[in-house]
Parts: C-alpha cells; sequence; structure tokens
C-alpha cells in the first residue's frame, strides 16, 4: 500500500474526478459515508458528538459527516471557528446542505471550551494534509482546547497540525483514534508523534492513484509480501535452502545466540552452524540439537572467524558484546565476506566505534538497529523526519539496507524508498525480539531470497508472529521464545 505525500493526495483526488466521472463534493461525500462507516464500526452507537471544521476541504469532510451521521439519527452539532475569511468550495455547499437537526455553534477557543462538556466525543475537522506550517494564534488555542477534552476524541484523515515535517515545539491535535484515507501518512509512523496518533484506521475510497517513477514510500501489508513466500517442492532437501552462519553470543549473553538460532530454523533455513564461545557450546549443544555448533579460540567471547566458504548466509550481533578482539573479529568478517551480512546489536556498536569500518561492509547488508544503535551511527536524531532523511542518506552512502527497528519498522533502501512495517505491537518491545529479526534474516538470505525479499518477509512475519504471541499471552506477559513459536503459524497465515 502506497502512503502518499500531501502533492500525492492533491494528484490522486483530480484523477479520480478526472477518470472516474464524479465531481470533487461527490468525492468528499463518499469520503464521508465511509469515514462514518468506519467510525460506527470502531465505537459502536455514538450519540451527541461535537465535530469542529475547518474553512477547507478538511472541514467540508466534517460537515459531510455531521450530515451522515444525523441522517441516521445520531445527535450531533459542529463548531465553525472565528476568524477565517475563505472557504472552499466544496465546504460551502456541504455547509447549505447542514439540516436544521444538527445544531451549529461558533466562536473562539472561549467559546468552544464553554460548550466541551455537553458532548460525549469531540471530532477534528479543522486541517488537513495540505497545512504545511506549524498552528499558530486563535487556531493553536483552539486546538488546545480541544486537546484538553476528557473523553473521545477522534480526526478525519489527519490530526490537525500534524504534518510530516513536524517541528519540534509544534503542537497538533492529540487524537485517540484516526480515520485516514486512502493510506497512512508518513507522520504517523514516527515515534517523535506518537502524542497525536495513537490509533488509526486507513479508509478506502478507491482513489485512482497516480503513477510514480521515484522511490516508493509503502505501508506493508500482507498482500505485499504474500507473493514473495515459496513454496518447498516435493523432491528437495536441507541442501536447497541453504547453509546459514551466526556468530553470537559472549558469556552472560549466550541466550541471544540461542533465541536467533531458534529463529533461523523456524523460518526454514536448511542447516545452521552457530559460532559461539567456547562456554557457550554446552548451551547451543543443549538448548538446540537441530543446530550444529561451533567454538572459536576465545573461552567468554569471540576473537576469530570459522572459515566461511561453505555458508549461504551470514549473521552477527546478537550477545557479542564489545571486546576489542571481538571488534577485530568483526571487522575481519566485513573484510571476507563475500555476499550480505545480517548485523545487528554489538556488531552495530562495534562498527558506531570504528566508522571507518563502514566502507567496508558488503553491499546490500541488513544493518538492524534500535534507535539508540542507529544514533550512534549517525549522531543524534531529534524528530522521525530528521531520521528518516538520516537513514537514506546513510543507505545511499554505504549501499546498505536499514531496517530501523520501531512500532512501524522502516526498511530504507539505498534508493530512498522506505517499507513501514504494519504488524507488531508494544508487547515485543522486551529482550531478546531484536535477536529473533535478526536470525529470521539470516535464515531468509541462506534460503537464496534476495535482501530486499529477506528484509520486507522478516520484518512482517516477525511482527504478525508478535501480534499471534499477544493474543495468546497478552501483549505485557509475552516473551521472545513465545513468538518463536508463532513464526510457523504467522508464515502459514500469509500463505492463505
Amino acid at each position: 500500500m502506497r502512503t502518499l505525500s500531501p502533492e500525492e493526495i492533491k494528484m490522486a483526488d483530480a484523477l479520480t474526478v478526472e477518470k472516474q466521472g464524479v465531481r470533487s463534493i461527490e468525492l468528499m461525500e463518499r469520503a464521508a459515508f465511509q469515514f462514518a462507516m468506519h467510525l460506527l464500526g470502531k465505537f459502536g452507537y455514538l450519540e451527541n458528538g461535537l465535530i469542529v471544521c475547518g474553512p477547507g476541504n478538511n472541514g467540508g469532510d466534517g460537515l459531510a459527516l455531521a450530515r451522515i451521521l444525523a441522517s441516521w439519527s445520531l445527535k450531533v452539532s459542529v463548531f465553525l471557528p472565528d476568524g477565517f475569511s475563505t472557504f472552499s468550495a466544496d465546504y460551502q455547499e456541504n455547509r447549505k446542505q447542514l439540516p436544521d437537526s444538527v445544531d451549529v455553534f461558533t466562536g473562539n477557543a472561549q467559546a468552544l471550551n464553554s460548550i466541551c462538556s455537553r458532548f460525549e466525543w469531540i471530532g477534528d475537522a479543522l486541517f488537513g494534509v495540505g497545512l504545511n506550517r506549524p498552528l499558530h494564534g486563535d487556531v493553536l488555542d483552539l486546538v488546545s482546547t480541544m486537546n484538553s477534552f476528557e473523553k473521545l476524541k477522534i480526526s478525519v484523515d489527519v490530526p490537525s497540525g500534524l504534518m510530516d515535517k513536524m517541528p519540534k515545539d509544534a503542537l497538533a491535535f492529540k487524537a485517540d483514534w484516526i480515520g485516514t484515507f486512502h493510506s497512512p501518512k508518513l507522520s504517523f509512523m514516527f515515534a517523535s508523534n506518537q502524542d497525536y496518533v495513537n490509533d488509526f484506521e486507513v479508509i478506502n475510497i478507491d482513489l485512482e492513484v497516480p503513477e510514480t517513477r521515484g522511490p516508493a514510500l509503502v505501508y506493508l501489508q500482507k498482500d505485499d509480501v504474500k507473493q514473495l513466500l515459496k513454496s518447498r517442492k516435493k523432491f528437495t532437501h536441507k541442501g536447497t535452502y541453504g547453509h546459514a552462519l551466526l556468530i553470537a553470543g559472549s558469556y552472560g549473553k549466550l541466550g541471544a545466540a540461542v533465541l536467533s538460532s531458534k529463529a533461523t530454523l523456524a523460518v526454514g533455513a536448511g542447516l545452521l552452524t552457530v559460532f559461539v564461545p567456547e562456554c557457550g557450546y554446552s548451551v547451543l549443544q543443549t538448548s538446540l540439537p537441530e543446530a550444529m555448533c561451533l567454538t572459536g579460540k576465545g573461552q567468554l567471547k569471540i576473537t576469530d572467524l570459522p572459515d566461511l566458504e561453505m555458508y549461504q548466509a551470514i549473521g552477527s550481533g546478537p550477545g557479542l558484546g564489545k571486546d576489542a578482539k571481538t571488534a577485530e573479529a568483526i571487522k575481519e568478517l566485513l573484510t571476507r565476506s563475500k555476499f550480505p551480512l545480517v548485523l545487528d546489536a554489538d556488531a552495530l556498536n562495534i562498527l558506531a566505534e570504528n566508522k571507518d569500518w563502514l566502507k567496508k561492509i558488503p553491499k546490500n547488508s541488513l544493518l538492524t538497529p534500535h534507535p539508540k544503535e542507529f544514533e550512534r551511527l549517525v549522531g543524534k536524531v531529534g524528530s522521525g523526519d530528521e531520521m528518516l532523511e538520516k537513514a537514506k542518506k546513510f543507505t545511499r552512502k554505504y549501499k546498505v539496507i536499514l531496517i530501523l527497528k520501531g512500532a512501524h519498522t522502516a526498511i530504507v533502501l539505498p534508493d530512498g524508498s522506505v517499507y513501514f512495517n504494519s504488524t507488531g505491537n508494544p508487547g515485543m518491545a522486551k529482550g531478546g525480539s531484536g535477536d529473533l529479526l535478526t536470525g529470521m534474516l539470516t535464515g531468509f538470505l541462506a534460503q537464496h531470497y534476495t535482501p530486499l525479499e529477506a528484509s520486507l518477509l522478516g520484518v512482517y512475519i516477525h511482527g504478525l508472529a508478535g501480534d499471534l504471541a499477544a493474543e495468546k499471552y497478552g501483549t505485557e506477559s509475552f516473551l521472545a521464545s513465545h513468538l518463536i513459536g508463532e513464526i510457523g503459524k504467522a508464515m502459514s497465515l500469509l500463505k492463505e
């Protein structure tokens, strides 16, 4: 599902009007009707709402929504702020069509504050994606008043004030739920905007989307990845599905190696060898008899490498530690590897402390930092937009794929394309989850998936397995080891 920029949304609206032979007011009606259906589907019978409508087409959507809800015998009122002198044509048409059963209030923030307590929910239809500067003056006061409302707060398409490039000190409407048209907005993907985007639902209004030849911006869905998953043929064997190598673990952190190893096999790698320090031999042989185990010269940490020739994929980082000899082993890995690597955790932290080694990373390698690991690589990051721009610059410079872990894990490609994940939940924010992703990515690469295919499949299935684990054990209570048991089910669901 392509995520559209404000400019592309404007083009899509115009293209829809042209190709489908509808008027813009009819497209607005379609959007408002679908929004009303999703709103009631989400919250049931909503009584006594107030919709705050701005002067543009987002306000027109709000007016149309009020009329539709009123036609379904729901009590709804609108608030039209003072201070606007120009109004869009579709806003004006919907204002004329507003029935007498819809009470209309006008005034400033103080007037809004005086009536808010009468209502059970408030709807935000002030400004849409066309907003290109932070809220200020009377409008800022208005949104501040709306944010103080203590009951249900919803937004039509996008919370007013929220932009892709959001200044640090700017304010937006704090929505409990957003019904957004066609696709999520880029601003929804950033942790820096979490106060404004609690929950959203994508509403399909059958837009005609213009073709683009530039970098892709995609909200990753099942249909985007299901065709990538290969079916196993009858006359195949373990060698068909590749031999993976994981270089992981140190004294006290061997659990990371175990988790990563189990995930490598869970996604279908035919063979797995785990290279650990001597202290990890018994741990790996006991906890995972399906894997082969090699040990290096170091008793408590990785200090050297095995022969790399027999493997189709190599992952490293979980539980490694940052000892100087371990760092030299990672440097040697970068030099000796003849294909893309999966690098995570302490492998990335070692690179962050030796930035001149970054140019040694094999082309199309997969780097999987969490936010702090990413900052160690590129420097302090402020807004989500700044993080994304730095990620694009990094991937372009070093010709690697960055997998920025988070609520909407972002896969950033060297050409500037970005895929935001739609699966996963806050229960995955605990130790071990990232180690699993490292193993899954390594397992997919071993099976001869391309680095991009491995990234898309690994990230989506990782999140889906987390969602299944949350259903079974509860968001707070499931462990990374529980998630392993859901990988197979997640892959089966992807095939349906």
